[in-house]
């Protein structure tokens, strides 16, 4: 039960985390292109690497592991919003940056959880 608390707490946490990029993001960039949803997937993405390497280094608890991989960057990115994303984008006919938000999110996404994990290997 404490895990499913932590997991809830966290989600939460994360949840307003990303409210908060798709309330600031627009104020540095104004585009047609859904910048907030990349930013948040490529940071998601990058942290989550950072954490399962650090867990498979046994330098975090499992219990760490699922409250921050689970719970805090799982609130935090976003798979449905990249799904309505891309809808938005075909169905305003912008089919080039269609192309380019599903090659920079998946491409990137991988990239930066690669790299959250190597680099983790650092420490």
């Amino acid at each position: 039960m404490k895990l499913y608390l932590l997991v809830a707490l966290f989600g939460a946490a994360g949840s307003v985390l990303r409210y908060s990029f798709f309330v600031i993001t627009p104020k540095f960039f104004y585009s047609n292109f859904p910048i907030s949803t990349v930013i948040v997937n490529l940071l998601g993405s990058f942290f989550i690497g950072v954490f399962i390497s650090l867990f498979d280094k046994g330098i975090i608890s499992e219990t760490v592991r699922i409250s921050i991989v689970i719970g805090l960057l799982g609130g935090f990115t976003t798979f449905s919003t990249f799904s309505m994303d891309l809808f938005n984008l075909i169905n305003k006919s912008l089919y080039m940056q269609t192309v380019t938000y599903i090659f920079v999110s998946v491409f990137f996404g991988l990239l930066f959880f690669i790299l959250g994990y190597k680099l983790s290997n650092l420490l």
